[in-house]
């Protein structure tokens, strides 16, 4: 009797960021197998589905083979997991908030044989631990969620920042900390014990949490690496400007070369070119100060999804409110790592990061750029779902067009992960 049909994975168990192999056998020769994925994420369900052929043994391997019809079309060994679709936009939280392990549940069907299997990705490593930070410096309060490797240590140290969303990305945390750095989620806004909005934001909260991380956590030879992804990008590179002595190295996800306004992350009432940023009590210059080129209505002109870009491309060609906006990044002698989009439709952080590229090289700076060819905005680790191309802002409502495909948003999470890694591994070891 033949045996029935199997999807076998593996490994089963394993951290997020660990590409599986997975294969289905004990089909008829050449049958339509529909191969179907389901979780929940977030509170919200997530689905994709992919028919193949199968092969004249019976089997399948998703590295291999590639979909007839389906959610994705390229052969892609995870490729039922990031191009997941969420079914619940009304309840979508994306990029995942929590640490919790994400379960998958597979099956393949030719409508008379079916097997079904289950595949974990995890966020916490064994021996991973955790703790809130809740500080007083400085007469401020140091807020956010620090991840610590297993072992007696010293480790490396990621200072890592979220953007225009606020709050703050553990299980982006959890992870570095599974590679091995103790990471510090450190929240600007929208988080417990910091400011609702980002209007008027010291620097001087960022001087303070450096300090307090390298006296209370004792990096390893002294390795503060300063990380943020979009506004967060835009701030690693802004407080590395400011307080060099401070950082060990720059990585700046899809960052911006000057200041802006609040844009969407402002108190009601404020504008999007209220004040942000200040040193000193006084206000820092932005983009849209004093600008004769600036042109909101170039986003938000057509129909939502609004594909913001437009806007931030406008502002720049007022060259001096460039310059009087532009991050000195120049004074930061350290190693920067930029990850840009190609086809980012909140803002062009691809020729945003040229610029940076460019200043520095020109003073003879360590700089590296790592370009997501193809992809949006949303520049994560690898294999979360790929697909959310389009969502309201968390703190404006605005419906925005980030950009990018889903292949593309894919690889982009993957290369940039991997070349990340790379550069923290050996930019750690110099120290």
């Amino acid at each position: 009797m033949a045996e029935p049909p199997r999807i076998v994975v593996s490994p089963e168990y394993a951290l997020v960021d660990v590409a599986r192999d997975i294969r289905i056998d004990g089909f008829p020769a050449y049958a339509f197998v529909t191969v179907t994925a389901n979780m929940q994420m977030c509170g919200a369900p997530w689905r994709s589905r992919a028919v193949f052929i199968a092969g004249h043994d019976g089997s399948l391997d998703l590295s291999r083979d590639c979909p007839v019809s389906g959610s994705y079309a390229e052969p892609s060994a995870m490729g039922l997991v990031w191009s997941m679709v969420c079914c619940d936009m009304d309840r979508v939280v994306f990029p995942p908030d929590r640490t919790e392990p994400l379960v998958i549940d597979i099956e393949a069907t030719d409508g008379r044989h079916t097997a079904t299997a289950r595949l974990v990705q995890e966020f916490l490593a064994e021996g991973v631990t955790h703790r809130a930070v809740r500080e007083q410096a400085g007469g401020m309060t140091l807020s956010g969620e620090l991840y610590t490797p297993a072992g007696p240590g010293p480790h490396p140290l990621v200072i890592y920042m979220n953007g225009s969303s606020g709050g703050v990305n553990a299980p982006r945390a959890a992870l570095f900390a599974a590679r091995g750095y103790q990471c510090l989620a450190l929240a600007i806004f929208n988080y417990d014990g910091r400011p609702k909005y980002l209007n008027d934001m010291p620097l001087e909260y960022f001087e303070q949490a450096l300090r307090w991380a390298r006296a209370e956590l004792a990096p390893r030879d002294g390795f503060v690496a300063l990380s943020g992804i979009s506004r967060g990008g835009e701030t690693s590179l802004l407080v590395a400007a400011h307080y060099p002595e401070l950082v060990s190295a720059v990585i700046a996800y899809v960052p911006s070369p000057v200041m802006h306004g609040v844009v969407s992350a402002g108190s009601p009432g404020t504008g999007r070119n209220a004040q942000v940023w200040t040193k000193a009590g006084e206000p820092l210059p932005h983009l849209w100060q004093d600008n004769a080129s600036a042109d909101w209505e170039a986003a938000y002109a057509s129909e939502p999804p609004y594909r913001q870009t437009h806007a931030f491309l406008s502002a720049t060609r007022d060259s001096a409110a460039f310059e009087r906006a532009r991050i000195p990044i120049e004074r930061y002698p350290g190693p920067v790592m930029l990850i840009s989009a190609s086809d980012d439709g909140f803002w062009p952080s691809t020729a945003y990061s040229e610029i940076v590229m460019r200043q520095r090289l020109a003073h003879g700076q360590p700089t590296f750029h790592h370009v997501c060819m193809g992809a949006g905005h949303h520049v994560h680790y690898p294999y979360l779902p790929a697909t959310l191309i389009s969502k309201p802002h968390a703190m404006s409502g605005l419906l925005l067009d980030a950009g990018g495909t889903p292949s593309a948003n894919a690889a982009g999470n993957e290369g940039s992960y991997l070349a990340v890694l790379d550069f923290l591994r050996r930019e750690s070891s110099a120290a």
